[in-house]
């Protein structure tokens, strides 16, 4: 398939579940050890983190157009020192990783709060801010929601760099029609929907299934990473935007702002130091 041919359509040519569990007790963390066997696996198991999910993955084979049945392929931790055992509410920041059924690091979604709060001071209302990481690359994804009027849906945006000075632009947006939190994925180049995320959200846990829709992306693990990684943050994104709302409220009354964690700042760093010659300096 070339860039010139229809993209989109209705043929699902990958699917990916994340199925948040409904308790805390559940088999990839039941045996002695097991915690360590993990973070002896990656370096990116730290001590708080703590499994709340399984990822299943199923891909249309070459030749073929009937998807296969999802089959386990990984699973996805929260760290809790930064969600559950955070210090106080406005010190909360949602960060969770994805690892492979053998441990090995996948991708990693965070939450920045100096953006949202920024975003969200600008807009006059809550605005979410995410980055991801993905073992495909060295690069950082930035997902920022845009502005939403009185009667729009939720919208998303994030672009991703391609060959020869190109990028594509995704619109990930909010499906009017749905009974629960869906969303569609749109290519800009084609205005096509070339994804969604349907969301089954369960007292407690929940499914959230990525279905891509188009066969160049599928084969895209870089873009399948990272709405798989964003699929998970819509099950958290209320509590978000509700202490998203109150910080906004305090910092203008008491002039008193959440602090910023020292590895979302990191994430700010110069990438120019890592991406460009030292002769090319002078031409920025």
């Amino acid at each position: 398939m070339t860039d010139n041919e229809k993209r989109g359509g209705r043929t699902v040519y990958k699917m990916l579940s994340q199925d948040l569990f409904m308790t805390n007790i559940h088999g990839d963390e039941i045996g002695v050890r097991q915690t360590e066997q993990w973070r002896s696996s990656s370096r990116q198991f730290t001590k708080d983190s703590d499994i709340i999910g399984r990822i299943s993955e199923a891909t249309v084979k070459k030749g073929e157009n009937k998807l296969p049945s999802l089959e386990k392929s990984g699973f996805m931790v929260l760290r809790q020192s930064m969600w559950n055992a955070a210090p106080n509410e406005m010190s909360k920041r949602f960060v969770v990783k994805l690892f492979s059924d053998s441990g090995g690091w996948l991708g990693t979604i965070e939450e920045m709060i100096a953006d949202e709060f920024a975003m969200s001071h600008a807009m006059g209302e809550p605005q979410l801010a995410f980055a991801v990481m993905t073992k495909e690359n060295e690069v950082v994804t930035y997902i920022r929601e845009m502005y939403r009027g009185s009667v729009s849906t939720e919208v998303y945006g994030f672009f991703l760099p391609g060959p020869n000075g190109t990028f594509e632009v995704f619109k990930i947006e909010g499906k009017r029609a749905s009974a629960g939190d869906d969303f569609k994925v749109v290519l800009l180049s084609h205005d096509v929907e070339v994804a969604e995320i349907d969301s089954n959200f369960g007292d407690i846990g929940g499914e959230f299934i990525v279905k891509i829709k188009d066969e160049i992306l599928a084969e895209n693990e870089w873009f399948c990473r990272i709405l798989q990684a964003f699929s998970i943050a819509i099950r958290y994104r209320i509590e978000m935007r509700e202490r998203l709302k109150k910080g906004l409220n305090l910092w203008k009354k008491k002039g008193e702002g959440p602090p910023q964690h020292r590895y979302e700042l990191s994430l700010l760093a110069n990438p120019r130091k890592l991406t460009l010659k030292r002769e090319e300096f002078e031409e920025v």
